[in-house]
């Protein structure tokens, strides 16, 4: 029988610590998902007290009881996309992509309010490029480079989401500049609630993507092939 880790042993290694890289990343994910779903469900329950309440009257009015039902069918179904994109953030679609503006907003918007309590500020600046990535690797290997990137500071920053070509390729950017002195009071310094990622994850992840990284103090850069 064939050893396959003694033939290939780099890629078996390379395709395991992907692998932690993106377990690391989905345990980091998970307060901030679950958070959203919460964010979605609740307007459900609340319809469905207030609606309680009113058949509980001796003489119920019926046209509000139903526009109240209709309410909670259009908000079960509404938190029933949300919920289920969500999800997918799980197991994303391997041939599905996404335009680079709306991916790294989506990405942004999942960890901008956990972000602003560390007073880090993000800014997104990749509007105006009509290329579009895969969605593996704007909620994988991006998604990874930014909480790498603000793991790797302390204090409040700003960090800036750009996007620009080299060589005919796009190359997706990351710039931290530091706050000093503005809202340092206001920030929470608090542990990852997994732990930090560093740049072996991040690493690991662009190895498997064919992304080349580049990474210099307060800056990444990812460069695609294709």
């Amino acid at each position: 029988m064939l050893n396959t880790t003694t033939l290939q042993p780099n890629t078996l290694q390379l395709d395991r610590l992907a692998e932690a890289a993106r377990y690391a990343l989905l345990r980091r994910l998970a307060p901030a998902l679950r958070h959203d779903m919460a964010g979605a469900l609740q307007p459900i329950s609340m319809v469905a007290v207030l609606l309680e309440k009113r058949l509980q009257k001796p003489e119920p009015d019926l046209a509000v009881i139903s526009k109240n039902v209709h309410n909670i069918n259009t908000l079960t179904r509404e938190a029933s996309i949300t919920c289920m994109q969500l999800m997918s953030w799980l197991a994303p679609k391997q041939d599905a992509v996404v335009a680079v503006h709306e991916g790294v907003q989506e990405a942004m918007s999942l960890v901008a309010t956990e972000l602003s309590f560390q007073g880090v500020n993000l800014v997104n600046e990749t509007e105006g490029t009509s290329a579009t990535l895969p969605v593996t690797v704007l909620r994988g290997l991006f998604m990874a480079s930014l909480l790498a990137l603000t793991d790797s500071h302390r204090g409040p920053a700003t960090v800036v989401l750009g996007t620009t070509v080299a060589d005919g390729h796009p190359v997706l950017t990351l710039a931290l500049t530091a706050m000093a002195g503005k809202g340092g009071d206001d920030a929470i310094s608090a542990s990852p609630a997994y732990r930090a990622l560093d740049w072996d994850d991040v690493q690991a992840l662009a190895a498997v993507e064919s992304v080349f990284l580049v990474r210099s103090t307060g800056r990444v850069e990812l460069h695609f092939q294709s």
